[in-house]
């Protein structure tokens, strides 16, 4: 599980300082503190991330520093389990993570008046953060699909998988050529693709490393909501809500092409524990706004948070009935699209004439191919 944070700031007074540690009862020395924060400073110190490992206290930190040209060179510490990696949770939930982190700091430099309510909703931001890096351990399968889609390293497992089978060994190098940084823990990030059953490890007779094939593939994008559809075809919720509903998904499809910006859009969406569940939830019928289910503690100005962002990202739109009431429905459903990845068998041909597949490793890969297809 994740530990918590250990925030720390930097004063050519008294060096590093603790500025705040949640839960109140995490702490780690200032030689640890001083590790990570070498770290950050060797080189440029400029603004950026480290991930550091501390033995004495059985910790990974993945450390965000904002540099020492900061007003207040801050470095806030995501205290993770030895085994844990924050690639796991997705580089963009991190880093909005560290910036809002990093705004409520600032605030309290420059809001000394206000220090002690700042440090409350510092706290309370920082409490409800932890709960939401749990939950996005325990994603849907089609939510690791978008994780991988979103992450840089995740994007370029897929991309190198859709070109050829290789060995975890080649695979790392490949990562490493291509990211121009070093992988450490590819087990880590091969396990979304192992949990969705995009790729299959097995291993070649002769061989002394385990080899990856990837057996599907998978697209985000956006697809009309069958089950609202239906029900409006059938004059559902109302026969005037129905017809405006359906205008407006049809004005909408008339028009869209998927392209690379709005999937990375919406994948982020779907990645977010909270409009997740809003999404599965209007998958299977329209709410009037004051109907739609509540989360214990989760109040109706959350609630309208939440569904304003889904509006804008044009994944729910909002009706008034004929007396005003406003209804929710799903205008567009993000989902991830798995296919058969025919065009490997190509792929596979070409990379056996140009020797680059080894001819045990295409067999393998095309009996692997074959078994799924059956499926």
């Amino acid at each position: 599980m994740v530990k918590g944070y250990i925030i720390t700031k930097w004063t050519e007074e008294r060096g590093l300082m603790l500025q705040l540690s949640y839960p109140e009862t995490l702490s780690v020395d200032l030689d640890d503190m001083m590790r990570i924060f070498y770290a950050h400073i060797t080189g440029a110190a400029e603004a950026g991330n480290v991930l550091v490992r501390l033995e004495k206290v059985s910790s990974n930190v993945s450390s965000y520093f904002n540099g020492m040209d900061a007003q207040v060179p801050f470095m806030i510490n995501l205290m993770l389990e030895l085994d844990e990696d924050p690639e796991i949770f997705g580089e963009k939930v991190i880093s909005e993570i560290n910036s809002n982190i990093l705004n409520l700091l600032n605030a309290l430099i420059n809001e000394p008046s206000r220090t002690y309510d700042i440090t409350e909703e510092l706290k309370d931001y920082i409490k409800n953060s932890l709960f939401l890096l749990e939950r996005l351990k325990n994603l849907s399968k089609e939510q690791r699909m978008a994780q991988i889609f979103v992450s840089e390293k995740g994007s370029a497992i897929l991309t190198s998988l859709r070109e050829n089978a290789y060995s975890r060994k080649e695979l790392r190098e490949t990562l490493e050529e291509k990211l121009g940084k070093s992988i450490y823990n590819l087990e880590i990030s091969l396990d979304p693709f192992v949990k969705t059953d995009l790729i299959k490890q097995d291993w070649i007779e002769g061989d002394s490393d385990i080899s990856l094939f990837l057996i599907s593939d998978f697209t985000i994008m956006r697809v009309p909501a069958t089950k609202l559809i239906e029900d409006a075809k059938n004059n559902l919720p109302t026969p005037y809500l129905a017809t405006q509903y359906l205008e407006q998904v049809n004005s909408y499809f008339m028009n869209y092409t998927p392209i690379h910006e709005d999937n990375l859009k919406i994948a982020y969406d779907m990645i977010n524990p909270d409009k997740y569940d809003f999404i599965t939830l209007f998958r299977e019928k329209a709410y009037p706004i004051n109907k739609i289910p509540k989360s214990p503690g989760e109040t109706f100005d959350e609630i309208k948070e939440m569904l304003n962002t889904l509006e804008q990202d044009k994944i729910l739109t909002i009706i008034k009935d004929q007396k005003g009431l406003e209804w929710i429905f799903l205008l567009t459903d993000p989902i991830a699209q798995t296919f058969y990845p025919e065009y490997m068998i190509e792929n596979i041909r070409e990379k056996i004439a140009q020797k680059k597949l080894k001819k045990k490793t295409a067999i393998k890969y095309l009996e692997l191919l074959e078994q799924f297809y059956k499926k």
